[in-house]
């Protein structure tokens, strides 16, 4: 029997297999086919016989591609993980981890530790947030890449100290230290870790988000409208509230107007639409909240429904927005929310928006106002100078350049009128001043052009804005003393003014110890910071403390102070302190300005995520000056080596030119030799430190003295 050289294709990947056709060979060549498999021809030539149907290709053998971004990094993952296993089985082969008791998850380094961590105590967390709509907006962790955050010179330092962990961690001298330290050195450990811009994912996510129904936002729950007029005609005629300051742009009517049309809307409306009126609803009821208590669990309902449209209705705008005011109102109290949330990067995003829908508009230019009969003659530019502050502190805690350049802006710098009433002009205008100069600390003396000016022309830059600043200082305690008189009719109804005079004063304070941060210290001083900077920094302490008893009774005003003047803007000066007490090795007043910094955050830490998350970042860092002073003072030179290479890693400290560990056991760091690189060192991670708390922080171990 011959032996067949050919073979059909099968029957099951072709169409109406049932029906025999011409094979391809015959069709090709327009010869007669029997029709066969195979067929006389194919087989007299000893060719492939095959049969797609007319008009169709061969179908080729493929091989089915499986691998995507996911699968990828799974792989990863197993890698780590084998990797993790790995260490684990050579350390229970060394005689010196048999006689420690076998390796614990702070020997390893940071992969295989965070795979011990994972394997014990942690199930995988799904990548797509819950939705049963396909209108609802879904995204995709394995899809979204780490935010850009600024160049860093700390790219070098990064890969030497991990080089250096892994070598570091197994020695004994290590190992055996007190577990205070050790947890101390995991936590450090942790943030190193966390620099890495691989694990930085700052989707646009909101914790409270709904599914989009399918008829729309208009389907979703609303307060009652008998109860929301009620309260705005309460709100009207009261004094400057929550509410207010809230919605500081927009006038009571103008509210009630954007809530009309919502409540009798009779189409569909814009989310846009939506975030105003929820947002202004939730501080709304927030504020009825804290003022009645006889009904706090109704009002506590409709905070929760307001905030829940209010995140829904952020997380379904429309990729492109047109031109606005309606739209720039909405992306400026999302901007706001999401510094209520401690997401500064999505803020950032909002807010850019925004002023880009600004300057298309022309609110930025003096031209557009001329002959301009509408009544958005003075709320415009309101609104305008209210983004342009925003973003520019934004700019500055990202370390990011601005969006909005100062010299492309003719509208004059001074309000004149306010919805909120003339006693908050001047302040208004000083957040004008201060935004202004916040731009021009990143351009002049902390961007990378700045940093490659001759140090003697960014001195002269620091010192400009330090007189402006003090300026500001003086004004904001002046007027926080005339309105703190307790005999005036109106003291009580000042009580907000008062206490955002006292957080500007923080502010101030806190962007004139980051102005100070680039004056190099005195020839011999043996530290890194000038006088000036430390003695602002103590000064902003004090007056924290101040201002935290001020708020102390009021969970709204704690939380707003904590967000916006703790948080919004870089507070440098617990960093300034901690690092100062690291390389000065002073045990005495500093420590106890931490403490007490610490202290007073106590009592906020449940008024948010973020309040929680920085009270445990500055509790660790205390932690780590508390045990690291112990190490030094012990002559503990391996322990204070190691934390001295984490501190220079994380850009707290400066490295010596010996491979970055700064030397010096039991006397000051020799740093007078401070250059240009460790400055933007400094500057990027004190950012890159509160950017940690943009980040999940569960799983630190805090390191308790």
């Amino acid at each position: 029997m011959e032996k067949e050289t050919c073979d059909r294709t099968n029957n099951a990947d072709v169409p109406d297999a049932g029906i025999k056709r011409a094979c391809d060979q015959c069709r090709t060549r327009k010869i007669r086919c029997d029709k066969e498999s195979p067929c006389s021809n194919c087989r007299t030539a000893q060719r492939l016989c095959s049969s797609t149907g007319p008009g169709q290709k061969p179908k080729e053998a493929r091989q089915r591609v499986l691998i995507s971004t996911q699968y990828e990094r799974k792989i990863d993952q197993i890698e780590e993980r084998l990797a993790g296993i790995e260490h684990l089985l050579r350390a229970s082969r060394s005689p010196e981890a048999a006689a420690a008791g076998g390796a614990s998850a702070a020997d390893l380094s940071p992969v295989s530790r965070q795979v011990w961590t994972t394997a014990s105590s942690r199930a995988p967390t799904p990548s797509v947030s819950v939705t049963t709509d396909t209108r609802s907006v879904i995204y995709d962790n394995e899809d979204i890449e780490s935010a850009f955050e600024g160049d860093s010179s700390l790219t070098a330092h990064t890969a030497f100290a991990s080089e250096f962990l892994e070598h570091a961690v197994g020695r004994s001298s290590l190992r055996n230290i007190h577990p205070d330290m050790s947890s101390a050195l995991m936590s450090l450990r942790q943030m190193m870790s966390m620099r890495n811009p691989q694990r930085g994912f700052h989707e646009p996510r909101f914790a409270h988000q709904k599914p989009l129904p399918s008829g729309g936002l208009r389907e979703l729950r609303m307060p009652p409208i008998n109860l929301v007029v009620a309260m705005l005609r309460k709100t009207k005629e009261s004094s400057p509230s929550t509410f207010r300051l809230a919605i500081s742009f927009l006038t009571v009517e103008e509210f009630a107007d954007y809530c009309r049309r919502v409540y009798f809307a009779t189409e569909d409306f814009s989310p846009c639409l939506f975030i105003i009126v929820n947002t202004g609803l939730y501080y709304l009821f927030l504020e009825m909240l804290e003022s009645d208590e006889g009904h706090a669990a109704k009002y506590l309902e409709y905070v929760n429904m307001c905030r829940d449209s209010l995140e829904t209705g952020c997380a379904n705008l429309p990729m492109f927005l047109s031109a606005r005011r309606e739209n720039i109102e909405a992306l400026l109290l999302g901007a706001n929310w999401a510094v209520e949330l401690a997401k500064p990067t999505l803020a950032w995003q909002m807010t850019a928006t925004a002023c880009n829908l600004c300057q298309t508009l022309g609110y930025h230019r003096a031209s557009t106002y001329k002959d301009d009969p509408s009544d958005g003659r003075e709320t415009r530019p309101l609104l305008f100078w209210t983004v342009y502050q925003l973003e520019k502190g934004l700019a500055l805690r990202l370390g990011r350049a601005s969006t909005i350049q100062d010299f492309d802006i003719t509208l004059p710098r001074d309000v004149l009128e306010l919805p909120l009433g003339p006693e908050w002009r001047g302040i208004f205008n000083s957040w004008i001043k201060v935004a202004e100069i916040h731009g021009n600390i990143y351009e002049k003396l902390y961007s990378p052009a700045a940093l490659a000016q001759p140090e003697p022309e960014r001195v002269a830059a620091a010192w400009g804005l330090a007189e402006e600043l003090n300026i500001l200082v003086a004004q904001a305690s002046l007027a926080a003393a005339r309105y703190s008189q307790p005999g005036q009719a109106d003291y009580d109804e000042y009580k907000s003014l008062r206490m955002v005079l006292k957080s500007d004063e923080i502010s101030f304070y806190s962007s004139l110890t980051l102005v100070y941060r680039a004056l190099p210290p005195r020839p011999g001083s043996g530290s890194t910071f000038s006088s000036e900077c430390i003695e602002t920094a103590r000064e902003a302490m004090r007056v924290h403390q101040h201002c935290i008893r001020m708020v102390a009774d009021s969970e709204y005003m704690t939380r707003a102070y904590i967000h916006w003047t703790i948080l919004y803007a870089p507070f440098i000066p617990f960093i300034v302190l901690f690092c100062h007490i690291i390389e000065s090795l002073n045990i005495d007043d500093d420590l106890s300005r931490l403490s007490e910094f610490i202290a007073s955050l106590e009592g906020s830490r449940g008024a948010s995520q973020a309040a929680e998350k920085l009270h445990r970042l500055c509790q660790v860092l205390y932690n780590v000056a508390v045990l690291y002073l112990e190490a030094k003072h012990q002559a503990q030179a391996a322990v204070g080596s190691e934390i001295d290479m984490y501190l220079s890693t994380l850009g707290l400290m400066p490295a010596d030119g010996g491979g970055g560990i700064p030397a010096g056991v039991g006397g000051m760091v020799d740093t007078s030799g401070l250059g240009t690189s460790q400055l933007g060192d400094w500057f990027w991670g004190n950012r890159q430190m509160m950017g940690l708390l943009e980040e999940d922080m569960m799983n630190w171990s805090g390191g308790q003295p």
